[in-house]
């Protein structure tokens, strides 16, 4: 395969459109598409960028003796939001399990105490999540992900707050659970543009 049949076949298992991997590399859709269809090349640091972007060596792009993708020296991928987010549902899951098996110690003089230590790790971890705008390169999604993980935050400490005001923090504990879970496998690939991968 030559460099525009590597970048377009590289591009669709990415499941990307032209204009996505434009916003990525940050040129013109018509520049990846003159790419694609063999009428101009990549300068160098487009080369750098499309083999970071698609994890595959700056060798695997230019040299027409890598056949397919299978032979191509892969760059370790290093989906950072995506380990990010795996990490902290690990935690979260732990955190909302220890919240669902402390008991109410019913002296009201520690209630707010109580009330602080189990919403600390809901907290910690929401506002950790909420840290990943970071991570974007594309300033226009970081503003939508950002208002998303905003809003996402939010929806957790509400369910939280009624939980430990109405005492049914079993159930606000599998709400919160199930949020956590709908954020990363769903919301992360669908709205924000971040693609789960092994």
């Amino acid at each position: 395969m030559n460099v525009s049949e590597k970048i377009r076949t590289l591009r669709k298992s990415k499941g990307m459109s032209q204009e996505e991997l434009a916003g990525q590399v940050n040129i013109s859709r018509q520049a990846v598409s003159r790419w694609e269809n063999g009428t101009a090349l990549p300068d160098a640091d487009n080369i750098v960028q499309l083999s970071k972007l698609f994890g595959v060596t700056t060798d695997y792009l230019l040299m027409d003796s890598y056949e397919s993708d299978e032979d191509s020296p892969k760059i370790k991928e290093n989906n950072k939001i995506l380990h990010a987010n795996l990490t902290r549902l690990a935690i979260m899951f732990q955190a909302a399990c220890l919240n669902a098996c402390i008991y109410s110690w019913g002296d009201s003089n520690t209630i707010i105490l109580e009330t602080v230590m189990k919403s600390f790790p809901l907290l910690a971890c929401s506002i950790w999540m909420a840290s990943n705008h970071r991570y974007e390169k594309d300033l226009k999604q970081r503003a939508k992900n950002t208002k998303i993980e905003s809003l996402y935050c939010l929806i957790q400490s509400v369910v939280a707050v009624l939980g430990y005001t109405f005492h049914i923090g079993v159930w606000s504990t599998l709400i919160i659970l199930i949020n956590l879970c709908a954020y990363i496998f769903i919301v992360n690939p669908k709205y924000m543009n971040r693609k789960l991968t092994r």
